[in-house]
């Protein structure tokens, strides 16, 4: 069932949020480069590493969440049983290893459990806390990379990985292997694993592994029924292999019997200890994610706002507002406009969910929307180019934000775009995304009935802009709490 299709009585299911650690850790290294601090600390991994965690906890915002690492690869099972395992990897560069304690301390900081197991990997552990907590009423996402962990898989676990933006359910795994997830390590055993050093067997690759495993049902029937496979020397590598094709199953298939200790209670988000965060984040230079962690002014609502778009075509706009503790993100999307209406339509949207008069400091990257309402707007009311008719472009929504603004005491501020600053690059997402869904919701709408829309794309037609008043969307309104407070959650 799509999301759209859910009834707006039935709430979704919580999810538990299992991060791989040390997946994220080189991710993060190898992705972010070059950032130290003043004195020449590395800090890109720290860096790297938190700005993924912090986009994760915005995007997806679980309600339960745990980031697992592996202990030293030496004091793993596998390395007992198979000393060759994850041989053929480098040792961690020193500059990452540095890192390592102040990722963890970030961690302490913003109140999410780490967890480690000895002796076992971190896909073990990931696999042990999936399986025992699963269910119907809790649904659980492994956030990670490794494609190791899709023989976990099944309606209640899936896997998400961040860096592509792609949630794996069964189906993806089936896609992707050829073979449903619990075969998945009979795959592997048969073709192995060069990234973990696993041998399989030999002139075997995933995809003549995944047709034996679908023809014979599994490794171990794939070997007892090897004279009937095609291929003189294919047959004898299955027969001379056979005991190494069953520990690379053994090397491939992951724990569900680690014993971990750790109630789903602990394991409920909090909220950060910003006494310990903030100190640790200005020690780090990090003045960005600082901005990111950092609640605004008693009384003070935030308000980002960003648009996305081009001269008379489709645009979108993205806003999130910020107001003690709690936040709030809208988008939307036009048809016909342009990416100076957008920006003006992302203010507006913005102010409109605002029920009480406030103290309001608005933040974006575009300088027509600042300069013009911290700079031109007053020249604008002396001179009555509000009023008259097609004196000014955008005319409507300059007089829509004028009437807003004296609702409130405001504080326009630029912030230039795309320079890191958290909330401006989360407006620009939602902005693009709603672009996006936009486009594909009308060319869906426009095809014939049974035309896939991969087939043709139909252009949106473009319209003269109208000037008209946008309407206030109820569900952009907040409620107000006993104190007469905006309620943004």
């Amino acid at each position: 069932m799509k999301p759209s299709e859910i009834p707006e009585n039935v709430q979704p299911s919580p999810r538990l949020y299992l991060l791989d650690g040390s997946s994220y850790i080189y991710r993060a290294y190898y992705g972010f480069r070059d950032i130290a601090t003043a004195d020449g600390m590395a800090t890109n991994a720290i860096f790297g590493f938190t700005r993924m965690l912090l986009g994760l906890l915005q995007e997806n915002r679980p309600e339960y969440l745990t980031v697992i690492f592996d202990p030293p690869r030496e004091e793993t099972f596998r390395r007992e049983i198979y000393p060759e395992y994850k041989a053929n990897r480098e040792a961690m560069p020193e500059d990452l290893a540095t890192q390592i304690p102040y990722i963890k301390s970030v961690l302490q900081a913003l109140n999410i459990p780490a967890l480690e197991a000895p002796g076992f990997e971190a896909d073990d552990v990931i696999a042990t806390l999936a399986r025992r907590y699963a269910t119907a009423d809790l649904q659980v996402t492994v956030v990670t990379g490794d494609k190791d962990l899709m023989q976990i898989v099944d309606d209640s676990i899936d896997l998400l990985d961040t860096m592509k933006n792609k949630r794996s359910g069964p189906q993806e795994v089936l896609d992707r292997f050829g073979v449903p997830p619990e075969l998945v390590p009979d795959v592997l055993g048969l073709a192995g694993d060069t990234s973990d050093n696993i041998p399989g067997v030999p002139g075997i690759g995933e995809k003549t592994a995944a047709e034996l495993v679908r023809r014979f049902g599994s490794l171990e029937d794939v070997l007892k029924w090897k004279h009937l496979v095609s291929g003189k020397k294919r047959k004898e590598n299955l027969h001379t292999h056979s005991d190494q094709a069953r520990l690379s199953k053994t090397l491939a298939t992951v724990r569900y019997d680690v014993n971990i200790e750790v109630a789903l209670a602990d394991l409920q988000r909090q909220t950060p200890n910003l006494a310990e965060l903030i100190p640790l984040l200005r020690k780090l230079e990090f003045e960005s994610l600082e901005i990111a962690f950092t609640p605004p002014a008693p009384g003070v609502v935030e308000l980002y706002s960003d648009g996305s778009g081009r001269d008379s075509g489709p645009g979108g706009y993205g806003v999130v507002l910020r107001y003690g503790a709690h936040e709030k993100e809208l988008s939307g999307f036009e048809p016909v406009s342009t990416s100076q209406r957008m920006e003006l339509t992302a203010a507006i949207r913005g102010l409109e969910a605002l029920n009480n008069p406030s103290n309001v400091r608005v933040f974006s990257d575009s300088q027509y929307l600042v300069k013009g309402m911290s700079q031109w707007i007053q020249g604008w009311i002396r001179s009555d180019r509000l009023e008259t008719p097609d004196a000014l472009a955008n005319q409507d929504l300059w007089k829509q934000l004028a009437v807003l603004a004296e609702k409130h005491e405001i504080i326009w501020e630029w912030v230039r775009g795309h320079a890191g600053q958290p909330f401006n690059e989360r407006c620009d997402k939602l902005a693009k995304r709603a672009a996006e869904e936009g486009i594909q919701a009308a060319e869906a709408a426009s095809q014939p009935e049974g035309t896939s829309t991969t087939q043709a794309r139909v252009s949106l037609p473009v319209e003269p802009i109208k000037q008209a008043p946008i309407p206030v969307r109820e569900d952009s309104e907040f409620d107000i709490d006993e104190e007469g407070q905006l309620r943004l959650c």
